[in-house]
Parts: structure tokens; C-alpha cells; sequence
């Protein structure tokens, strides 16, 4: 069964009533019927819009947000619910691709993602299933061992508190044996995303922003003292507008938009509640997991027990479904008592994969603004960016904020992406596939990379 807004649309029975009671209720809105007047108009109710739409109202300022479905309709209500203490990368190619000036910025505010989430769900009281358990990264081949040895001494030498796991301690978080190595960060949370979209729009709302659902925006317009915002029923007139669609970007509102950023299918799946045995087995620690794979590799269990599992998966196809196959063999290699193990559900969406996978803040024009990139780290990143976008569509600078500030440049080979990203996904299903075989045949002491 395909999934929308994370399971809630078309969830029968037990998990829907479970999901209803664990999922803050979608906040009241109303579409925009008429023409108002706004000082900061934002277009997206996902976490960079909501998140910039709290930190505007608080200061005081006028704050319209016009989404062209519900709260969390995109990759904000359809992300796998892991919070990392880190961006896409670790902290020493960062400092090499940024410099070392931006990368403390960055590593910084990366490092205290985490507690910023945090930090909204307790204030707002938000009811999204937050944990704060820690993660874990696995190394599945024995050359991602030492990649993994060698990023342990230079957080450790950085005095971060993340431990490398020998074999042992590995098996006891993860409860497998395929892996011999494994990074515990006890920073990182996980919780329930579509939750934590819909709380951030409750507090914009409690904050004094007015949110509009099912208001699709047709056209932006520059005029002499702002910017007019048109959609199918009534007009917003601001003074400044920040576009957070990420992976919905589009040249319709703003031209070269939509060829700066690669949207990719991601897809989601989630078993039957596991049994007793199992659970004392499988993640007992309640950690969500990835492993060093190129393709999707995340594992986590839900509070009643479910286990959800990051898919290989068509990358551009609005109805593709998730490789099954691909999630048996490699669950069943994990946790061998998963053998039989029932797949209920399964979702897609679009991440905004961009050229050097950091998330960015653009300057589009005189008081118009937008940011996307977060590559799969939405959920801390996205906050952090929304909050940057608010502070520089109200006169901040580059020292209000803590992500880069960038130029928008299209992406050179834009226009044949697909056929090019769809030969390297197939390498690395190749590749995931003949590890995983290698590991089956020859056992995890005599597996060799690839």
C-alpha cells in the first residue's frame, strides 16, 4: 500500500488509531479567500517555513504562510525521523570543503541540532514520539571499518562525545552479527516527523503567524514597494518572501529555481509489530541505525514496536514502489529471526539532493529568499535554515547566521541528471548487492570490499 503524509491518510485499523494517538492533530486552517497585506510572506509549511514563520512572529513581525496542501504534506511528513548531530558530512570535510571559518559555524550548529529540536518540543509541548536514544553508524565492508577508525580518532581528538564500538559492543546495540564495527553519537533522537511538522505549525500559529493550507501559489510578482504573491482565490502583498519548497522548487515563481537542486525518490517501509523475542534481539537500545551503504540504509523501531526501514527504490518515478527484495535480503542478514517477517506499509517522497549536499541560503532578489539542500537531513538542518532564511529576509547578514550564504547557480548537466543518476544507482545497488553476497558466503571475518 502506497503511503501519503506518513502512514495517516490511508492507515486502517490498529495503526491508524495508534498513529492518531501518538501524532499531534494537523492545526485549523483556512485557504486564502481574499487580498491581504503581510510583512514576510512564506511559501511551504514544512520545517524551514515553519521554522523561519516562529522566529519572525516572535520578533514581532507579520507573518503569512501559503501551503499548497497540508503541514508536513512534503519530505517534512515523509522522512525516515532520525536526528543527527551532524550534517551530511563529519566535521574534518566540512573544515576542507568550507573552510575553516564557515565549517566551525556549521559543525557547530550541527552539533547543537539535536537540542534545538528539542528545545521546540518542549517548549510547545509537542506530541511527535521523541527519543533521545543516540544513533548508530555501522561499517559494512572491512574498508568502511577503518574509514569508521579514522573518523573516531579525529572526534575524539575534537573532544566529541561519540564512541567507536568494537565487535562486541556492536552486536549488544544492534543485536547482529554483520557488522564489526560500529560509531554510538548520544546526541542523536529520532521521532515521529510528520508530528514535529504539525507541532512547529501549531506554535507558528501560537506565535501570531497565520497559515494558509491548500493555497497553492501561482505567480510572484515584483512590484515598486515588495513583492504580490497570487493564488487561485485571493493575493498576498509583502515586503519580503521566502520560498521553502525544497525538493518542490520550481521555475514557475522563480525562473532557474527548480535546475539548482536534484529532486530523488526516497522510499519508506514498516513492518508488523515485532514479537517479545525479537524486540529483546533487534536495536534494544532503541538506536536508529545506518549503515556505510551508498543507497538507503536506515533501520529503526517504532515505540510499539515496528520496525521502519529507509528503501532502494525508482529514483524519479511518482508511483515507483519500494525494492521489498532488496529490504528481505538485507533485514534478514541483519536479524536473522526477521526471516519471516510481514511488510505492512510503504511511502515515497522527494529529497533535495544538491551538488555538494549542504544546505544553503540564496539571496533571489531584492527581499526575496530561499534555502534547500539539506540532502536528507531535514529535520535539524531544515529548523536551523528556517530560522537563518528569517534573520536575513528582515535585514541579517552572514553573522546572524550559521549555514552558508550562496549564489543560486543551476546545476551544469541539469538537463540529463535522470539517465546519469539513475547509472550510478544502479552501480551502488550492484555494489550493496555483491557485499551483501559476500558477506552470506564468506561470514564477516573474511568479507573483502568491494
Amino acid at each position: 500500500m502506497q503511503l501519503d503524509n506518513f502512514l495517516l491518510a490511508k492507515a486502517q485499523g490498529p495503526l491508524s488509531e495508534y498513529l492518531s494517538a501518538m501524532t499531534e492533530l494537523e492545526p485549523e486552517t483556512v485557504p486564502l479567500t481574499s487580498d491581504v497585506d503581510t510583512d514576510v510572506a512564506i511559501v511551504g509549511a514544512g520545517y524551514t517555513g515553519l521554522s523561519a514563520a516562529i522566529e519572525l512572529a516572535k520578533k514581532g513581525h507579520s507573518v503569512r504562510v501559503l501551503e499548497a496542501h497540508s503541514i508536513g504534506w512534503g519530505a517534512s511528513g515523509r522522512a525516515w525521523g532520525q536526528i543527527a548531530a551532524f550534517s551530511k558530512f563529519m566535521p574534518a570535510k566540512v573544515e576542507r570543503d568550507l573552510g575553516e571559518a564557515i565549517a566551525a559555524k556549521v559543525n557547530g550548529a550541527c552539533a547543537a541540532g539535536p537540542d534545538l529540536v528539542f528545545s521546540f518540543i518542549d517548549r510547545y509541548q509537542m506530541r511527535c514520539s521523541a527519543y533521545r536514544t543516540g544513533n548508530l553508524v555501522s561499517a559494512h565492508t572491512p574498508a568502511k571499518e577503518a574509514e569508521l577508525e579514522a573518523i573516531a580518532r579525529d572526534l575524539e581528538r575534537r573532544k566529541l562525545p561519540v564512541q567507536l564500538l568494537d565487535k562486541a559492543a556492536t552486536k549488544a546495540y544492534i543485536g547482529s552479527e554483520r557488522y564489526s564495527v560500529a560509531l554510538f553519537d548520544p546526541r542523536g533522537a529520532s521521532l515521529n516527523p510528520l508530528g514535529y511538522a504539525r507541532g512547529l505549525g501549531r506554535a507558528a500559529i501560537s506565535e501570531g503567524a497565520v497559515i494558509h493550507c491548500r493555497t497553492p501559489v501561482r505567480q510572484l510578482e515584483k512590484m515598486m514597494d515588495g513583492w504580490r504573491l497570487r493564488t487561485p482565490a485571493g493575493s498576498v502583498k509583502a515586503s519580503r518572501v521566502i520560498l521553502a519548497t525544497n525538493a518542490f522548487n520550481s521555475d514557475e515563481l522563480f525562473p532557474g529555481l527548480g535546475r539548482a537542486v536534484l529532486p530523488v525518490r526516497a522510499y519508506q517501509m514498516i513492518s508488523e509489530p515485532l514479537g517479545k523475542e525479537a524486540l529483546e534481539i533487534v536495536l534494544p537500545g532503541k538506536q536508529p541505525l545506518n549503515d556505510t551503504r551508498k543507497l538507503f540504509s536506515g533501520v529503526r523501531l517504532w515505540p510499539d514496536g515496528r520496525l521502519q526501514v529507509g528503501v532502494d527504490g525508482p529514483p524519479f518515478a511518482m508511483d515507483g514502489e519500494a525494492m521489498l527484495s532488496a529490504v528481505r535480503r538485507r533485514i534478514t542478514m541483519m536479524f536473522p529471526i526477521l526471516k519471516d517477517l510481514r511488510w505492512e506499509y510503504s511511502w515515497g517522497g522527494w529529497v533535495d539532493m544538491t551538488l555538494d549536499e549542504y544546505p544553503r541560503a540564496y539571496p533571489l532578489a531584492d527581499g526575496l529568499w530561499t534555502g534547500f539542500g539539506f540532502s536528507g537531513r531535514g529535520i535539524a538542518m531544515g529548523t536551523l535554515l528556517g530560522r537563518d532564511l528569517a534573520r536575513l529576509a528582515v535585514g541579517g547578514s552572514d553573522l546572524d547566521t550559521v549555514l552558508p550564504i550562496s549564489t543560486l547557480k543551476p546545476i551544469w548537466f541539469h538537463g540529463i541528471h535522470r539517465p546519469l543518476i539513475n547509472c550510478l544507482v544502479w552501480k551502488y545497488r550492484i555494489e550493496d548487492y555483491l557485499n551483501d553476497v559476500r558477506y552470506a558466503r564468506l561470514g564477516s571475518q573474511n568479507l573483502h570490499p568491494l
